[in-house]
């Protein structure tokens, strides 16, 4: 096996565990769990949290040793699997269960992938999720209820098509963020704003109906245009936050979509203090890409 192919993915392994854990610890997040609170999910804390992140650790790596040991994608199915029923026996609550599907996609899509490039990694992507849902069928789950409900895609739609929230929506609203105001908390605030426009989310739809879901796509239209204007938009997020836990509203689609954009950033070498060492991504410049000055940067 080629080790330095296996050291990529152990990287991007690591970088997807970095990634859930920055998610975790950005603060505000309205209706999630954060350095400040628990939002709206009274059932979980900081520290469940941070040992669900322990259990995906554990998981991406086994789906590591999988991987290079050249084992089928019905194998690494079945850990995930097996991943997803330790989290709910350890913890009580599947706290991380759409990020253990992404993050799972994202690794083994990385390994199959023809190339570095964003396209032939999104077709991957999406090949492996047609894979993995016609051998799994539909199952009875809150996500599978809110999109027979609502006709939502949710993570379903977002897998089969090439994870388009993270590469078309989370990705470039970062980087011209970062590249306008040259901080990276402002511009995971404009990440999360524009997740909030785009993901669908079926967590809000199970809590709050489709009126709960036009509420994030009308404040995540708001943290956009504050931080246009040069605005702190975090007394926002603030009262967003207790209107949010008022309503009993979250948004864990869009959570789980924030880490793995975390994710893919560090793996390109696109996050400030994050220097790019063999990048398992290559992403070109263009629209929305870092200038030179901020790819790779110390």
């Amino acid at each position: 096996m080629n080790s330095s192919r296996t050291s990529d993915i152990e990287l991007l392994a690591m970088f997807l565990v970095k990634g859930v854990a920055m998610e975790l610890y950005l603060t505000p997040k309205p209706g999630l769990v954060d350095l400040d609170d628990c939002g709206s999910h009274h059932d979980l804390s900081l520290a469940t949290m941070e040992r669900s992140i322990h259990i995906i650790a554990d998981y991406l790596d086994q789906l590591c040793r999988s991987l290079a040991a050249g084992e089928e994608f019905a194998r690494q199915a079945a850990i995930g699997r097996r991943a997803e029923q330790a989290m709910l026996a350890s913890l009580g609550t599947n706290t991380h269960k759409g990020y253990l599907f992404l993050s799972g996609l994202l690794l083994v899509a990385a390994w199959h992938a023809p190339s570095a490039d964003e396209q032939s990694f999104r077709k991957q992507v999406a090949a492996l999720a047609g894979e993995f849902f016609a051998a799994q069928g539909e199952q009875a789950t809150h996500g599978q209820q809110q999109r027979a409900l609502h006709g939502a895609g949710g993570i379903v739609r977002e897998a089969m098509n090439g994870l388009p929230a993270l590469f078309d929506e989370a990705v470039p609203a970062y980087l011209a963020a970062l590249e306008i105001h040259g901080h990276p908390n402002i511009a995971s605030f404009a990440m999360l704003g524009r997740l909030m426009q785009t993901v669908d989310d079926t967590t809000t739809l199970h809590r709050c109906g489709s009126m709960g879901l036009s509420r994030i796509r009308r404040d995540g239209r708001q943290i956009e245009r504050l931080i246009a204007m040069g605005e702190d938009c975090e007394p926002f997020l603030h009262s967003l936050n207790r209107e949010y836990i008022r309503m009993n509203l979250t948004m864990g689609g869009v959570a789980d979509m924030l880490g793995l954009s975390y994710c893919y950033l560090l793996a390109c070498g696109c996050l400030l203090g994050f220097p790019e060492r063999h990048p398992p991504f290559e992403r070109k410049n263009g629209p929305g890409s870092p200038s030179e000055g901020f790819s790779g940067a110390a």
